[in-house]
């Protein structure tokens, strides 16, 4: 039996965020910070292991920004996947809760706008994951057309949702704070990620 005052598991928080979204952040006001940031480790460990996949098979991105050989950079990206993702996320959050006005609980808003990122995003690299182990690193290029604006969409709309439900501001206030700091961490992230 789980304790009713011990907060939702990772796993059941995420379901949560796909299947009732503002109860679910709702329910995350008296969270910690790093519940989120669980959802976030996540997302870096699948797109780590992803990364790692695509290095393992001799593939490489087409252009980068950063020096490092082509033939290497996917193995790079998996190593430091995590940490990169827990920066993302770190600016992403601190951004969008401040232009929100900074009102509600930081850390339960902290928490919401983890899995607010993190459930859209794997649900990408799943599919990016299941493209290219049944059809071929071809197909990547066009999965990632299509499925990438809709993740990124998505996302921006459960990070509205959690600023407006956490820190009760308008829908206008909540979508331009979700889309500054999303767009501000998309800049920084496009360094990096491939």
């Amino acid at each position: 039996m789980t304790d009713p005052d011990e907060p939702p598991g990772l796993a059941e928080t995420l379901l949560g965020t796909l299947a009732r979204p503002a109860a679910t952040f709702r329910g995350l006001a008296g969270a910690r910070a790093r519940d989120g940031a669980a959802a976030i480790a996540l997302l870096g460990m699948a797109w780590g292991l992803f990364s790692f996949l695509l290095w393992s098979s001799g593939r490489s991105p087409h252009a980068v920004l950063l020096p490092i050989p082509l033939r290497d950079y996917y193995l790079v990206q998996g190593l430091v996947m995590l940490p990169v993702l827990t920066g993302l996320y770190w600016i992403y959050s601190e951004l969008a809760y401040r232009l929100a006005g900074a009102r509600g609980p930081e850390p339960g808003v902290r928490a919401a706008l983890g899995y607010a990122y993190a459930l859209p995003m794997l649900v990408h690299v799943a599919l990016e994951s299941t493209v290219y182990l049944l059809v071929g690193f071809e197909s990547l290029a066009l999965v990632a057309a299509l499925s990438l604006p809709v993740a990124s969409l998505w996302v921006w709309a459960l990070a509205a949702r959690a600023l407006r439900e956490l820190c009760g501001v308008s829908w206008s206030r909540a979508i331009g704070a979700a889309f500054a700091g999303l767009f501000v961490q998309a800049a920084a992230g496009a360094l990096v990620l491939r």
